[in-house]
């Protein structure tokens, strides 16, 4: 396993106060992006329905990304999944309440029917609505701000309770395979809650994981083998278990070892492991199961952030899809060999502020997101592929560089842009995937357009103090809107 490198590395959370013709962003990691604005004054108070409502809304389409912007004031979207029509049910928590969206942009929104006290400077947050899934016939979402889970009927609007106690703040949920409704809880000490079909009482397992760790999310690859995922919340550390959900006896097994996970909020299943989303670094970490080896996959960097911070993953086939919180992007890993990520804007990051991506849902070609202070939801159509498309001969092939010495590696840029192509590099040293030790000095660092193949020749260089090891470097083409990116694998002995 290659040399890994754990810097300590400050997290803010700047919950945004909504003030007259501008809001602040929740922004996680404190960078140079902290708000953005709007002329209008309609974020001064909170937002209250009374009843079912529904609106089209308007859309933009810039590549193979749609997004759709939801009515004002601040709706703040957050947990998504998709129905068997391919419409979408997400939760509003500045209302609080559901919405149901469907492709032709008709937006059909239920307010939430319990009471809540949030006070009017808390208007983008009164519901941390984290869970949304469909069990027995309803559609479900976590209820933190009442300690409880609460099903809609989609037909006559009405709500169905599961109170759960009093100190129970249910965050993620997921069905089993034989029906069950389970979810995290993000009051410590970690443990797990499941509502066995057929039941409306919740039975609870404890995670043997470390003091002042709660659970995150759970993952079932199949009927006998789940995954929970614990962060604790002060330094962002978590862990991993396995467990059995059949088992009359429940017990959990820590995976992959004693390794160093940063915010491991989100596991998917493929490609013959684990796949982690990192929410404190810059890339997603991979365990192989069958040798128990974990690599750690950079992601594009961006200069005007620290970190880009992946969050939630899912599986798709042989690809894995994730949000990057901070970089206002989603993107696609395929067969551990390539990265394609999306901007989740046409406007820059500097002028639009973080959107605060938190979580995705796919549906066939679709990969949907939410972003909670952009008040969007939007999609990536993965049947829609972008006009340029990056390769090299090296991306699976291990090549062996000594300290201190160099390889050249070519790249092949092919395709059609008339926008400009920059040549951007990252690598897996740190977490922040930043380059340290190894440099890249490409022939050409752009180009001004591109029609047809060009060739890059690109020099990696190992400076001498570079610990030996296994690293992934990332070799990037993008147009400011699509990252098309390689690993190249190289051992420094």
């Amino acid at each position: 396993m290659r040399a890994r490198y754990i810097s300590a590395l400050v997290v803010v959370l700047l919950l945004g106060a909504i003030v007259a013709g501008s809001y602040v962003l929740v922004q996680e990691q404190t960078g140079t992006i902290t708000s953005t604005s709007s002329s209008s004054t309609a974020h001064v108070a909170c937002t209250y329905l009374t009843s079912v409502t529904r609106t089209n809304l308007n859309t933009t389409q810039f590549g193979s990304v749609t997004t759709f912007s939801l009515p004002i004031p601040l709706r703040s979207p957050n947990s998504i999944t998709a129905a068997p029509d391919g419409s979408v049910w997400f939760g509003e928590v500045a209302l609080p309440g559901l919405a149901h969206l469907f492709l032709n942009g008709t937006l059909v929104e239920y307010p939430w029917p319990f009471s809540n006290s949030t006070p009017s400077s808390l208007c983008y947050d009164r519901s941390e609505i984290w869970g949304v899934a469909f069990w027995g016939g309803l559609i479900w979402a976590s209820d933190p701000a009442n300690n409880q889970l609460v099903g809609m009927n989609t037909s006559t609007g009405a709500f169905t309770v599961i109170p759960l106690g009093s100190s129970v703040l249910p965050r993620f949920i997921a069905i089993d395979p034989e029906n069950g409704l389970w979810f995290t809880d993000t009051s410590p000490p970690a443990q797990i809650g499941v509502v066995r079909a057929g039941s409306s009482t919740a039975q609870y397992y404890s995670v043997p994981a470390d003091a002042g760790e709660y659970t995150a999310s759970i993952l079932f690859e199949n009927a006998s083998l789940a995954y929970v995922t614990t962060v604790n919340p002060n330094d962002n550390h978590g862990q991993i278990f396995s467990f059995d959900p059949t088992s009359s006896e429940m017990a959990f097994s820590q995976v992959g070892g004693n390794q160093t996970l940063l915010g491991p909020y989100s596991v998917a299943a493929a490609q013959g492991g684990l796949w982690v989303g990192e929410h404190l670094a810059s890339h997603v970490a991979f365990y192989d199961t069958a040798s128990g080896q974990w690599s750690f996959y950079p992601t594009s960097t961006d200069p005007k952030l620290p970190l880009t911070l992946p969050y939630y993953l899912l599986a798709n086939g042989s690809s894995v899809w994730f949000n990057e919180h901070d970089a206002n992007r989603v993107a696609q890993l395929s067969d551990g060999t390539s990265l394609t990520e999306y901007a989740m804007s046409p406007t820059p990051i500097d002028e639009v502020g973080i959107g605060n991506a938190l979580t995705i849902a796919i549906h066939k070609d679709l990969v949907w997101f939410t972003a909670w202070t952009a008040d969007q939801v939007g999609y990536v159509n993965d049947s829609v592929a972008p006009t340029f498309s990056v390769s090299s001969d090296s991306n699976g092939t291990v090549t062996t560089i000594a300290p201190g010495a160099s390889a050249q590696f070519q790249l092949e840029i092919t395709g059609a842009s008339s926008k400009p192509l920059n040549i951007t590099f990252s690598d897996s040293e740190s977490p922040s995937s930043l380059p340290k030790d190894i440099s890249f000095s490409p022939s050409v660092d752009s180009l001004a357009s591109l029609d047809g193949r060009v060739s890059v020749e690109v020099t990696v260089r190992v400076s001498a103090a570079t610990p030996p090891g296994e690293y992934l470097l990332l070799m990037t083409v993008t147009d400011g809107l699509t990252w098309r990116s390689v690993y190249v694998p190289v051992d420094v002995s």
